[in-house]
């Protein structure tokens, strides 16, 4: 679903605009490869446009060290990465994301944008995924969940940009309230499990005196974190239906308003 749905944003900003998708965790090999294509089809400047609901972001930083827009590497992302490998080689699996020192050769100017962030129009989708699951929206709580980041500075600054999409929600939506939280799901045990308990008790507190809790994936697209979510909730009463942000043309609108604020 991930690919998939990236493929088509990618589709549809082609039309206007040369575009070329580099998938996985700043990886340079995918990095390069975008670059590459787009300087064969001959572009003056290369706009880097993180498909990401937040730009603050182990996996951002790092990628902007390997666009050669940061001096510094990410140690967030580099520690969180041997911290799964580890956990992956305990289990007998292979880790699938490597970290890399290697960075992107340009023979053009790269600069990158904002991600999702406070953009409005996120708002509006998330509004709808919450309307689709609304039966009285005066009774109900609504929680946008997010992956989170591993860093403490930047999950506050994800859980201050999604309280304010939050709160747009809660204006148009006329619920008794919408919250924000993340379950930091790359992070080790003693960051996760308190996030994930938090996760809970809001979820358990919407269900009180009357009330509904609807659950609303502010996720990108499906790929595996929605089920995290649903495990976290595992024995709670949710309205859910695991409809992430995207597919939707909105979050098209927003990487296009992103280009255009960067060329």
């Amino acid at each position: 679903d991930w690919n998939k749905t990236v493929g088509k944003i990618r589709s549809e900003l082609d039309q206007a605009v040369p575009t070329e998708i580099a998938l996985g965790m700043a990886h340079p090999a995918t990095l390069q490869a975008a670059v590459d294509a787009l300087q064969k089809r001959g572009v003056k400047k290369i706009v880097a446009v993180p498909l990401f609901a937040h730009s603050q972001s182990e996996v951002l930083a790092h990628t902007r060290y390997v666009l050669k827009l940061s001096d510094k590497p990410s140690e967030v992302l580099r520690d969180a990465l041997a911290a799964m490998a580890h956990q992956a080689a305990k289990g007998g699996e292979h880790a699938h994301h490597a970290f890399s020192m290697e960075r992107v050769q340009a023979r053009v100017p790269v600069v990158m944008s904002k991600a999702l962030d406070d953009h409005p129009l996120v708002s509006d989708v998330a509004l709808r995924r919450a309307r689709a699951l609304s039966r009285e929206a005066k009774t109900e709580t609504v929680i946008l969940v997010g992956h989170g980041p591993v860093d403490e500075q930047a999950n506050a600054a994800w859980l201050e940009t999604m309280s304010v999409q939050a709160g747009r929600v809660a204006s148009a939506g006329g619920f008794r309230a919408v919250v924000a939280a993340t379950i930091r799901d790359d992070s080790p045990p003693q960051v996760k499990g308190p996030a994930i308990s938090a996760l809970r008790e809001l979820v358990a507190a919407a269900s009180r005196d009357g009330g509904r809790a609807v659950v609303v994936p502010y996720l990108i697209a499906r790929g595996g974190i929605e089920n995290h979510i649903l495990n976290a909730l595992n024995g709670l009463t949710f309205a859910w239906d695991g409809r992430t942000l995207c597919p939707d043309q909105a979050i098209t609108e927003v990487m296009r308003a992103r280009v255009k604020e960067n060329l």
